[in-house]
């Protein structure tokens, strides 16, 4: 875990500004003998800015403290999330799947979306799905400032309680960003951040049959899947795609033997064997 409370965007100044230091030492010709210790800063500067980039966007890294992002089980389960929502028609269209086939999902909604919507997050509750929190204005929170992320997960919150009469306790970040600050505020709230395993990239559109490719083809026990029934806070560009992707997702898992569960249930069933 990565404990200071500094945002990314600082270190990643503070390692540029170091490059560029042993950049110029090193163009001097100055500290050459026996190692050039002016490329050699910049190097390790470089490098360093890399990992903790990585490790602030990619899923599984867990270096700015735990996510969570898989099981590890024999059971053949999956969690189904969706995030972006809710945007309709396309949210209700995938609660009708959903319903159809009686399989359990987890929404995170995004919360001025909701405030659009209340009765799409409320209809997600009632028919058994879980809510998570996706941020007010889902906006990147590696830009924002501390005060400007508590803001984003407390009204989302609000909005959610206003719609539903629930306060979600999982939090996915817009893009999955986070860094140490962001992790820091998640925990004082008692969120837990969750990413995800499987990603089909369905919000380009690239194709039914491509999107169910995608991530069939990287399922596996304990898997979360990530699809996209909402178009961030514009809401414009289309998810029919998704939408009917999600029909032959669900019909392929459940006849391979998969069972469908939420983000809490997989979780509770972490290290089943």
């Amino acid at each position: 875990m990565f404990g200071i409370s500094l945002r990314l965007i600082s270190i990643l100044g503070l390692l540029t500004a170091l490059v560029m230091v042993g950049l110029v030492i090193d163009y001097l010709h100055m500290w050459r003998r026996p190692w050039r210790v002016g490329l050699i800063v910049a190097i390790l500067g470089i490098a360093a800015g890399v990992a903790l980039t990585v490790s602030a966007v990619l899923p599984a890294g867990n270096f700015y403290g735990p996510v969570f992002t898989e099981v590890r089980t024999k059971h053949k389960i999956v969690a189904l999330t969706f995030d972006d929502g809710p945007y309709p028609p396309y949210t209700g269209q995938i609660l009708d799947i959903l319903r159809e086939y009686n399989v359990p999902a987890t929404f995170f909604v995004v919360g001025r979306n909701t405030i659009k919507h209340p009765e799409l997050v409320r209809r997600i509750v009632e028919e058994g799905h879980q809510v998570g929190n996706h941020t007010y204005s889902h906006i990147d929170l590696l830009k924002a400032d501390r005060n400007g992320i508590i803001t984003e997960i407390e009204q989302a919150d609000r909005a959610i309680a206003l719609a539903a009469g629930v306060h979600p306790h999982i939090v996915r970040p817009p893009h999955g960003f986070r860094d140490a600050v962001v992790m820091q505020i998640c925990r004082e709230k008692g969120l837990k951040v969750v990413e995800w395993s499987v990603l089909s990239r369905d919000w380009t559109n690239p194709g039914v049959q491509t999107i169910v490719q995608r991530t069939l083809s990287k399922v596996t026990t304990g898997s979360v899947i990530l699809l996209h029934d909402g178009d961030g806070i514009s809401q414009t560009a289309s998810r029919a795609q998704t939408v009917e992707a999600t029909r032959h997702i669900i019909r392929e898992l459940l006849a391979q033997g998969y069972q469908f569960v939420t983000v809490d249930e997989i979780i509770k069933r972490n290290g089943e064997s």
